[in-house]
């Protein structure tokens, strides 16, 4: 079997891609530039997507630039000139309830996923750990840290890439449970964490947004709470750091 992953140098792909050669699986990493030892395509244009899927039987695709839904549609159409049938797509929990932009873009990409009359399989997650760390370890210098008033989930990447790297290896399941991580935290517990981590003692504010898109988060349509993962918790996630 040969995989193509699309998005193969990201956080999540560089946990996938060594975990499905691990695998004994023959996987080829999809890059716009020309590297030694990628397979060159460009997404955003489709040039070279037809070259690149010689010989390949699955496609992860976990690529998100701008305009996922062209990308994505690009990617099909060539899977289909080239005759290959299996592809794996990642995706968020909540985009169909969260009107944020990225995710109405995923959403778009992901119905054209299924809608695509490939063999697929599609994965919903929660946010990685390094994004709910990432706006606190931003307010290193701030006097204060801001906790957004909503829960979140986090999962291990590593988690997922597990997932996904059976998803590529098994047979097409369409859209497969959504998984989050193993605790759901409130703003300022996350907040808490990355405080006692790096030993800061500054004061957390919580704090609201106004319009829909922070409503639709503050409700929990981005979580699982009946669907957790293993893998590590956040602490553990940041004791890595």
């Amino acid at each position: 079997m040969v995989i193509l992953v699309t998005g193969g140098t990201g956080t999540l792909g560089r946990e996938l891609v060594p975990r499905l050669r691990s695998r004994d699986a023959t996987t080829e990493v999809l890059s716009r530039r020309e590297h030694p030892g990628f397979r060159t395509g460009d997404l955003t244009r489709g040039d070279g997507l037809d070259a690149a899927l010689k010989g390949v039987d699955t496609v992860v695709h976990l690529a998100a630039g701008k305009d996922q839904p062209r990308e994505t549609g690009l990617l099909i159409d060539a899977m289909h000139r080239q005759g290959v049938q299996r592809l794996v797509f990642i995706s968020i929990v909540g985009i169909d309830q969260i009107p944020f932009p990225y995710y109405v873009g995923k959403l778009a990409a992901e119905r054209a996923v299924l809608d695509s009359g490939l063999g697929v399989s599609v994965l919903r997650t929660t946010q990685f750990h390094s994004f709910a760390a990432a706006p606190f370890l931003g307010q290193r210098l701030s006097p204060v840290l801001l906790a957004p008033r909503l829960k979140i989930q986090p999962i291990d990447v590593r988690e997922v890439a597990v997932r996904l790297a059976d998803l590529a290896q098994g047979a097409p399941r369409g859209r497969v449970a959504d998984v989050g991580g193993p605790s759901v935290l409130a703003g300022h517990e996350l907040a808490r964490e990355v405080s006692r981590r790096f030993g800061w003692r500054k004061p957390i504010v919580d704090f609201d947004l106004p319009g829909e898109t922070w409503a639709a988060f503050a409700a929990g349509h981005h979580l699982v709470p009946h669907h957790r993962s293993g893998g590590r918790t956040f602490a553990a996630y940041l004791a890595s750091l």
